[in-house]
């Protein structure tokens, strides 16, 4: 027992494990070495082991040809899943509890319903033939089976399991309006514009965000009950304070509020019309019109900054180092190579890989910094 406490003390404590792409070593071994930890968070397999010792990584197109088959290992599609986690905030799932008075048909069965729903269309966009970043935003369908079906108002589907079904008339768009997310960035009893509001700017748009200058809490109770959630927050973000963060946060929040708390389509609130319309400008000082969720959904589809956002968070995620560390020019390359691919994912994932592997940010110190 204290044998095996020492060599894990040891290994977990050895800059060689907590900075392993500062310790690689050079050459093609370096190469597998780097594309093996940013596609599979893992070591070289025997192939790519084969391929450094026979030199056959040295060539951004033998580099790019070992990048296409690991990409379909299990362990690279793991990692494109922790991804999602982050990019969606899918850990905020355990906090997921609705008021029974409100949404008694919501139970535990239900939320794991709605995840395993996410799963197949996050699965189905980027594994799928197309592997279009577009439609995780556009997509107009959900996967539902028949207790979700019975909640979200479509026709329970035939198999009896999970199937892709349009709801038309409910402005459905992708993760945008996807009811797991809707259910997480909401109250258990109401919708919050302020919550879907941050995680849309930060996320979808990929605008940032200051930290407040005081933070706010919001208690239903101090408010007139024949409020709408939209007149509410319109009241508590009123001062010119809130508003540097706010005049961005509301209106891309209010484009979701057609979705209530656990995302099902509503067309009032309160006996009022759902009010979700709005303006926001954007990073490039565009005044931006929104009527709803699939008009923010096209916009950030179509936005070079949305894009480049995009690309941005998934480089640090699968890289473990920010894309500025890799040159002045890495950035804008990527993003022109993943238009010209019809911002294909798996394209994305693939150079992502080869960049890390071929032009790897210059290494630290690791003595000058253990002796700082």
């Amino acid at each position: 027992e204290t044998a095996i406490k020492r060599v894990v003390v040891r290994t977990v404590s050895s800059p060689r494990f907590l900075y392993p792409k500062a310790t690689e070593p050079e050459g093609n071994w370096g190469v597998a070495s780097r594309l093996a930890l940013t596609l599979w968070d893992s070591l070289p397999d025997q192939r790519l082991r084969d391929a450094a010792a026979k030199g056959k990584l040295s060539t951004p197109q033998e580099v790019n040809k070992e990048a296409w088959r690991m990409l379909y290992d299990a362990r690279a599609r793991a990692k494109l899943n922790g991804f999602f986690e982050h990019w969606l905030e899918l850990d905020r799932a355990a906090q997921i509890s609705k008021d029974q008075k409100h949404f008694p048909e919501f139970s535990p069965a239900v939320l794991s319903d709605l995840r395993t729903s996410l799963d197949l269309f996050l699965d189905d966009t980027v594994w799928g033939e197309s592997s279009d970043y577009r439609q995780l935003l556009l997509a107009d369908g959900l996967f539902l089976n028949p207790r979700l079906a019975a909640i979200y108002g479509a026709p329970a589907p035939a198999s009896g399991g999970f199937e892709r079904i349009v709801l038309p008339g409910q402005g459905r768009a992708g993760v945008v309006t996807h009811p797991y997310l809707l259910s997480s960035f909401a109250y258990h009893d109401n919708t919050s514009p302020v919550h879907r509001g941050v995680f849309l700017t930060r996320h979808i748009v990929g605008m940032s965000l200051k930290p407040p200058p005081e933070a706010i809490k919001f208690e239903d109770s101090r408010f007139d009950p024949k409020l709408t959630m939209r007149e509410k927050v319109t009241e508590l973000t009123r001062s010119k304070s809130c508003q540097g963060c706010h005049s961005t946060i509301n209106p891309l929040g209010f484009s979701l509020e057609n979705f209530d708390a656990i995302g099902r389509w509503r067309t009032q609130e309160k006996n009022k019309p759902i009010v979700a319309t709005g303006e926001f400008i954007d990073s490039a000082g565009e005044k931006i019109s929104l009527k709803g969720a699939r008009d923010l959904a096209n916009y950030a589809a179509n936005s070079p900054a949305a894009h480049a956002s995009f690309i941005a968070q998934l480089f640090d995620h699968m890289a473990k180092q920010p894309v500025e560390s890799y040159g002045p020019d890495a950035s804008e390359r990527l993003l022109g190579s993943f238009t010209r691919s019809g911002f294909k994912i798996r394209d994305l994932l693939v150079d992502i890989a080869v960049t890390d592997a071929l032009n790897p940010p210059k290494k630290p110190s690791l003595t000058a910094n253990a002796s700082r």
